[in-house]
């Protein structure tokens, strides 16, 4: 008899939590989203100045649309493009997936008979360290000489270095829109370092790393007193870049250090490497060109990069131009015998944006960074992709990880500091002269209901800080909502 009246007194429990719950269904509508849509329509009419906003907001478990204004309208969004080359880069290629660069050579004894080939497949995480390392290894087999100099090959990627729309500003030498290719190196960017001469009157002293491949034009002056001011221009000359450095250098000042985008990345890599030849002990004869290595050269030394879902760190969390470009080509031509192409890139996104719901002929995606006016999508798209993802366990771990986590890292760190959205909202940020973007998810505390959003914002010149503040408050709606 006690038996039974414990698990009535237990049933009764479960009957009034079961009440209690529907009645508060009933309270905020059928779905339980009544609440969030009007707090999110006071919100979204705010848009700051003349600009145009389009938002976007869906439960991630059922696929309902729980807010949509302007959510069926194409919009510019910026790095928010990175979402879907993040998102299919993981789903095409998978994180697992490496880029290896390795180095042929045919050795006798000390020597290297004939050239030294370097040979890529895209990693765009090489790094100058990368080639010292792979240099012991020619060390370590004896290698003293090279006879007749480097030949890079970058056959794994067509001639086409400049992702769509790069050249819309053609006399920007700045590291944002650097070209990519087969064989690249340190986000393809030239270190200047910049320090004063010797003597008031003297040139100040400028060195180049890696320090062969650009041509250097010295106008400097080091003075006894005065204004730093120094002035870089980085300009395409024969197949390298030309670099002029002018203005006055106190002779106190110091070493300082500039980043500049180079034009040859085939080139650069190449020169780049013999020079730390030359740096080991190695001597080198002849000169850096590209070409085809012969089929049958011996292979020397290997890099093996770090997995995709590493890499993609700078792509979600710092916004990395030139690595997502690079990972977008590496779709291209992951299935192919041939080169790839841009075309081949995009083409194998959006086939897969199709199996997710997503017609081609309903936006435009023309890069993979959403560098200038090379894209376009809606908000409805975005949220779309997100939930795609989150819900293939074969993405969502490491496509979750890559994005900035509100209040604590990459492009959003210093926003979302609240309790309701510090660590609970994931997202990538898009900014151009006039766009101002925001896409991503927010979580409950358990992690059991998350949400996707997308709030893209054109006409924004001008009012950016404010079409942030609008972001950073529809975001902030959800949070509360889902951890009231």
């Amino acid at each position: 008899m006690k038996k039974i009246k414990q698990i009535s007194a237990h049933s009764i429990i479960l009957f009034l939590i079961s009440t209690i719950i529907s009645l508060s269904v009933q309270a905020d509508g059928a779905n339980g989203f009544e609440s969030l849509k009007k707090s999110l329509d006071a919100i979204s009419s705010k848009a700051p100045g003349n600009s145009i906003a389009g938002v976007a907001v869906m439960d991630i478990n059922s696929g309902e649309v729980i807010y949509s204004k302007n959510g069926e309208k194409l919009f510019n969004p910026a790095s928010n493009t990175k979402i879907v080359t993040a998102a299919a880069a993981l789903a095409i290629l998978g994180p697992e997936y490496r880029f290896t660069t390795s180095i042929y050579g045919k050795k006798d004894g000390r020597t290297i008979n004939g050239s030294l080939y370097i040979k890529g497949n895209g990693d765009p995480s090489l790094m100058s360290e990368d080639l010292w390392e792979m240099i012991k290894e020619l060390h370590a087999k004896g290698i003293r000489r090279i006879r007749d100099g480097i030949i890079v090959d970058d056959t794994y990627f067509d001639g086409e270095n400049l992702p769509f729309a790069f050249d819309q500003q053609p006399g920007e030498d700045n590291k944002f829109r650097t070209p990519v290719g087969a064989v690249s190196l340190n986000y393809n960017s030239l270190t200047i370092q910049i320090e004063p001469g010797p003597a008031a009157m003297s040139k100040a002293k400028v060195t180049f790393n890696p320090p062969e491949y650009a041509v250097l034009v010295n106008d400097t002056l080091t003075s006894a007193s005065g204004a730093y001011t120094p002035g870089i221009s980085s300009l395409p000359f024969e197949d390298r870049t030309k670099v002029r450095v002018w203005g006055q250098i106190p002779i106190g000042s110091g070493s300082a250090k500039y980043y500049r985008r180079i034009d040859n990345p085939s080139l650069f890599t190449g020169y780049a490497l013999k020079g730390i030849l030359t740096d080991s002990g190695i001597s080198v004869g002849g000169d850096v060109t590209t070409g085809k290595i012969p089929s049958g050269t011996p292979l020397l030394a290997t890099n093996i990069s770090l997995p995709l879902s590493s890499i993609l760190w700078e792509t979600g969390k710092m916004s990395n131009n030139f690595v997502t470009e690079m990972v977008l080509k590496n779709i291209g031509a992951a299935n192919l015998s041939s080169p790839a192409t841009w075309d081949d890139a995009t083409g194998e996104v959006k086939k897969l944006l199709a199996t997710w719901g997503i017609k081609a002929d309903s936006y435009t995606y023309k890069n993979g960074s959403g560098l200038f006016d090379a894209n376009m999508f809606t908000p409805l798209q975005f949220c779309t992709i997100l939930r795609s993802a989150y819900l293939d366990p074969g993405v969502r771990p490491e496509f979750l990880s890559q994005l900035a986590t509100g209040g604590v890292d990459g492009t959003i760190a210093s926003r979302f500091k609240g309790p309701e959205s510090k660590r609970r909202v994931r997202a990538k940020t898009g900014t151009l002269d006039d766009v101002s973007a925001l896409s991503g998810y927010v979580f409950d505390s358990k992690g059991e209901h998350p949400i996707a959003f997308s709030i893209l914002v054109n006409k924004a010149s001008g009012y950016v800080s404010g079409a942030r503040k609008y972001q950073e408050d529809i975001a902030t709606v959800i949070a509360r909502f889902l951890n009231k």
